[in-house]
């Protein structure tokens, strides 16, 4: 049973060296940060124990000094040689003293007595030399020199030495408690991350597998790899649930998809159908309008045809019955002219309606004030006894086909003429508002007879007037062509009077979808507060 653990530590152990991983990196940095406290406190000891032992070496120094000067000093007194070898060979045997010596000293004697026990040398020594003094009545003298040199090579050896074995020591220690680390490492760590690798690498959301544990026996307080574990089996049921939840949005999202792709379907079904519902219409009215471009080609040939006849022959008539013809049959003959007239200028009326509601448009850039001017010119060539103030704003552009705005201002400024006819002092007026903001009004104001607004909604009729045709003459069909000009270019028309305080016609090009406006809309199809 023991073999049995002992092979598989070591089976454990050679995977964990083999394997390149967090194992062996702790391996390596424990021995490197082993090693290198090793080498530091080995120094620090060496050091120290340099310390001491030289200062033992320096005590020992001064011991000699102490103990033996008094001594050699009676010997070379005495002249004793064979006592002075003696002592000095006493000496020589004491720790770390590798060379004595005596040297006499004084003129007294020709041969000074020179005493040396073993070789002075200058490398890795302590030499001390000690005064020899000896003490007389009346003085004392130095009569020698003893030379003690301490050699420091068995130090450095016993450094050395000492060195080498705590160095072996703490290597080995090092070694074995590193592997012991890495064992218990790969054991309690390495094998179970590697599981949870495993686990990890296996994991699929769509067949999530059974909850991750750790192959070993229950800890009593859960550890770091049992957090790492409970954390791992809540963030797999987050996500599987969020798979799920994704899964039944995206089935919804499908289903969506399906619904919008049949309503696609749908819609262009009912586009095909409208667009041909259009075309069919447009087919249509493009057929009713060339029938009524027939019919108004009737109306202006066809009809003027008779009308000629009835008046050739009424003037005939005239003619031949001139010399004879009673107040009675006069009456009747200018009742046939002004009927035959009438009916000339209702064509003439219907006929530009007609033209107001077709044709191409084509805008460009067009001056108001300069149609305005020249409506203007036009009436007081034709009637230059009236007397008529006029004020028109200078270079008022705006894009527009240039043919029905100068149709559209004629009837303004001509409408203005007529009910301004019966004043004394008569007043038009063209102008703009709002003239920097997006949609600036235009206006044509006079003086003459004005109107109630009770009547406004039928003010752009055809045909309708609002005034006996006694008092002023006209078809009814100037602002009804007016309010089809205006809408074809998207705006609007509308009038404010008084009835003998005069009328102010405003108008609007291109604000069909703006949200303004003031007056009694007719053209913009509302009544404005």
């Amino acid at each position: 049973m023991a073999e049995f653990w002992k092979k598989r530590k070591l089976s454990e152990l050679r995977l964990a060296l083999e394997r390149r991983g967090i194992g062996r990196r702790l391996l390596v940095s424990i021995i490197l940060f082993s090693s290198l406290v090793t080498l530091i406190a080995t120094g620090v000891q060496l050091f120290t124990d340099y310390k001491r032992d030289l200062g033992l070496i320096k005590s020992r120094l001064v011991d000699i000094e102490s103990s033996y000067i008094g001594s050699i000093g009676a010997s070379l007194w005495n002249l004793d040689v064979t006592q002075l070898r003696l002592q000095l060979d006493g000496i020589r045997q004491l720790p770390d003293i590798s060379a004595v010596a005596v040297y006499e000293m004084g003129d007294s004697s020709s041969s000074p007595i020179v005493i040396e026990s073993g070789e002075f040398t200058e490398v890795n020594t302590i030499v001390r030399d000690y005064k020899i003094v000896r003490q007389f009545p009346s003085q004392e003298r130095t009569i020698g020199v003893l030379r003690v040199q301490a050699s420091l090579e068995q130090l450095y050896a016993r450094l050395w030495d000492k060195a080498v074995v705590i160095l072996l020591s703490q290597t080995i220690k090092t070694f074995l408690v590193s592997m012991f680390i890495l064992l218990m490492f790969y054991r309690l760590v390495t094998v179970h991350l590697g599981h949870i690798a495993r686990h990890l690498s296996a994991f699929n959301l769509s067949t999530p597998g059974p909850a991750l544990r750790l192959n070993r026996r229950a800890a009593r307080e859960p550890d770091e790899l049992d957090l790492v574990v409970d954390s791992f089996n809540d963030l797999t049921q987050k996500l599987q649930d969020a798979h799920d939840h994704m899964r039944q949005v995206n089935l919804a999202l499908a289903d969506d998809i399906v619904a919008r792709r049949r309503a696609e379907k749908e819609v262009s079904h009912l586009n095909a159908v409208l667009e041909e519902r259009v075309a069919q219409r447009t087919s249509e009215l493009e057929a009713a309008n060339g029938e009524l471009a027939s019919f108004c080609y009737s109306v202006s040939h066809d009809l003027r045809a008779p009308l000629r006849r009835i008046e050739g022959f009424r003037r005939i008539l005239a003619e031949q019955v001139a010399p004879d013809y009673s107040d009675k049959q006069r009456h009747y003959l200018q009742r046939i002219e002004a009927g035959v007239q009438e009916m000339s200028e209702m064509i003439d009326s219907f006929l530009q309606l007609s033209r107001a509601t077709q044709g191409e448009l084509y805008v460009a850039t067009v001056n108001l004030s300069d149609f305005v001017s020249s409506a203007i010119a036009e009436l007081r060539a034709q009637h230059p006894e009236r007397q008529l103030e006029v004020s028109i704003e200078d270079n008022i552009c705006v894009e527009a086909d240039a043919r029905f705005v100068r149709m559209l201002l004629n009837n303004l400024v001509h409408n203005a003429w007529k009910y301004t006819s019966k004043e004394p002092r008569a007043l038009i007026e063209f102008g703009r508002l709002n003239a920097q903001q997006d949609v600036p009004v235009y206006f044509v104001r006079d003086n003459g007879a004005g109107f109630d607004m009770r009547y406004a909604s039928r003010l752009f009729s055809p045909f309708t007037r609002l005034h006996k045709s006694s008092e002023f003459e006209g078809m009814g069909i100037g602002l009804a062509t007016v309010q089809r000009i205006v809408a074809r270019h998207g705006g609007r028309v509308w009038a404010e009077s008084r009835p003998g305080e005069g009328a102010i016609f405003y108008f609007t090009f291109w604000d069909r979808n703006k949200d303004s406006g003031q007056g009694h809309d007719i053209a913009g199809g509302r009544q404005p507060g």
